[in-house]
């Protein structure tokens, strides 16, 4: 039996090195980093979810009746800390995860993630843009071992995605490394221009 797949857009992050709230920055096509990010996964048919701790993208959002808004908790305490918010341990799901500060990506790259991961759904598919994993896109398997996994992390460990990963199954999928541009600072942003 097939998963069920659920989109979730992480955009609880506090951007301190960006200085602005990276989320609602103006993406080229006029609309937010936040809402481009929901309109992608939109795209190919996926119900989203958008983690996060700050009001104004709740207010922001307050008009898609097609989003789910999750609070994660505040201060924001990393991503791994988002996603325990809806990592849970039924086996009949799973999560792909997209970071708000990913502007360049596109439906191919998600399509591409989404077929490969159908032919093997009990294990993590995570993004690699040919020089190391972009684990913040990916996708990941709920259920007890993964959940536990993530706990573990969480208590024991460094409160790392990375740390998490080496503690589950998981395959790594090459896709187009314009599209896995992290943006995280102004010079990273005028970069995007060049």
């Amino acid at each position: 039996m097939a998963r069920r797949l659920q989109a979730v857009v992480l955009a609880g992050g506090a951007s301190r090195r960006m200085g602005t709230d990276k989320a609602l920055l103006t993406h080229p096509d006029g609309s937010s980093w936040l809402e481009h990010q929901v309109q992608l996964l939109r795209a190919i048919e996926l119900e989203v979810c958008v983690l996060t701790g700050h009001a104004r993208h709740h207010a922001h959002l307050s008009d898609r009746t097609d989003v789910t808004l999750q609070a994660e908790p505040w201060p924001p305490s990393g991503p791994l800390w988002a996603l325990s918010c809806v990592l849970h341990e039924r086996d009949d799901e799973a999560l792909l995860t997209v970071p708000v500060d990913m502007p360049g990506l596109q439906v191919d790259a998600l399509q591409q993630l989404l077929q490969q991961w159908r032919s093997d759904e009990n294990q993590a598919l995570v993004a690699d843009d040919g020089t190391r994993l972009q684990p913040l896109l990916g996708i990941y398997p709920c259920g007890a071992a993964n959940r536990q996994a993530l706990d573990d992390e969480l208590t024991t460990g460094m409160n790392r995605w990375q740390g998490w990963l080496e503690r589950i199954q998981h395959r790594k999928l090459r896709l187009p490394s314009d599209q896995l541009v992290n943006v995280n600072r102004p010079t990273d942003l005028a970069a995007l221009g060049r």
